[in-house]
């Protein structure tokens, strides 16, 4: 039998210390980042170790069989997916490349990419594992098509002999981020149920942590762009607060379009959407398309992480 919900004064003031921790932990670990590079560079080549463990910490708390449930009633994970992978990233580079050309394959890139390994922290968050089946299997959809679609999407779209991802590199780096980490937790939880279910309640703080680490490890990699840039800077704020929203709210409105009249279905929709897997585009765009096309799925944290909170306050009122 699941537990009783906490008492709602109580959780909410436990939320509000959780919230100022996040807050504070984001703020330091930016600031350090840009501030001292030669510090937080340490950490950079760990981007996927970190991401692969927030994950572990995040999924020990879902039951596998509610997992297998959302792959029984597939229309809202593939119509997500389809639209996740194919239509948004198309309609932005499209729209874009008209309005601000050099932005296209960036916008490409970060909109074509899976739902991040780091949203089933945020939906916890948001609503305390009500909605983790869902973001998981969009987890897990995206990052199986990804692959194959976002590469072909850059040779029909963009110059393909310029520009080169391998097929089978983007295949392994996903497969040992979000493979190793479900395997390892749903084994934890049928093998050792106790230490699971400690790891499950204090899962938050370590959260943080590698958030932090993985915040450092971004930020002093662009650090430069901070003193050299500011223009840049700026244009790549602005843009990659507008595709925060536009993507979450796409996938809010569809999920209300299709008859989910629930408002928990709808913000896990929104997390599926806007919580993407930047950390690879910065990997793989540093890689193959130059640190400067990386960059707004760099800043791209600043709304990840920066939005968490005040999104959280957004959806708990009753407005939405």
């Amino acid at each position: 039998m699941p537990k009783s919900r906490a008492d709602p004064h109580t959780q909410a003031s436990g939320l509000e210390k959780d919230d100022l921790m996040l807050l504070v932990a984001i703020a330091i670990s930016t600031v350090v980042g840009i501030l001292a590079p030669s510090f937080g560079i340490i950490f950079e080549p760990y981007l996927l170790v970190f991401l692969g463990c927030l994950l572990f910490l995040n999924l020990i708390k879902m039951d596998p069989q509610e997992l297998a449930l959302q792959f029984k009633k597939p229309i809202p994970i593939a119509l997500l997916t389809a639209i996740k992978l194919l239509a948004i990233p198309i309609i932005l580079y499209a729209t874009t490349n008209i309005i601000y050309p050099s932005l296209a394959i960036p916008v490409l890139l970060l909109s074509g990419i899976s739902t991040g390994l780091g949203a089933p922290f945020v939906i916890n968050v948001f609503e305390k594992s009500h909605q983790l089946p869902l973001v998981v299997g969009m987890i897990i959809s995206s990052s199986i098509i990804v692959p194959f679609v976002l590469p072909s999407l850059v040779y029909f779209l963009v110059d393909f002999e310029k520009f080169n991802i391998p097929f089978l590199d983007m295949t392994i780096l996903l497969s040992q981020a979000l493979f190793l980490p479900l395997f390892v937790g749903w084994l934890m939880r049928s093998k050792a149920p106790r230490i699971a279910k400690k790891i499950e309640a204090t899962s938050f703080v370590p959260s943080v942590i590698l958030v932090s680490l993985m915040n450092l490890g971004i930020y002093a990699k662009f650090s430069n762009y901070f003193i050299s840039d500011y223009s840049l800077v700026i244009t790549m704020i602005i843009a990659a607060f507008a595709l925060f929203f536009i993507y979450g709210f796409i996938g809010y409105f569809t999920l209300y379009l299709i008859g989910k009249k629930d408002k928990s279905s709808r913000i896990a929709a929104f997390v599926t959407m806007s919580y993407v897997n930047n950390t690879l585009v910065v990997v793989f765009a540093s890689q193959f398309f130059g640190t400067e096309v990386a960059t707004l799925a760099a800043f791209y944290n600043l709304a990840y992480y920066g939005l968490m909170v005040p999104m959280k306050k957004l959806f708990l009122s009753r407005s939405l």
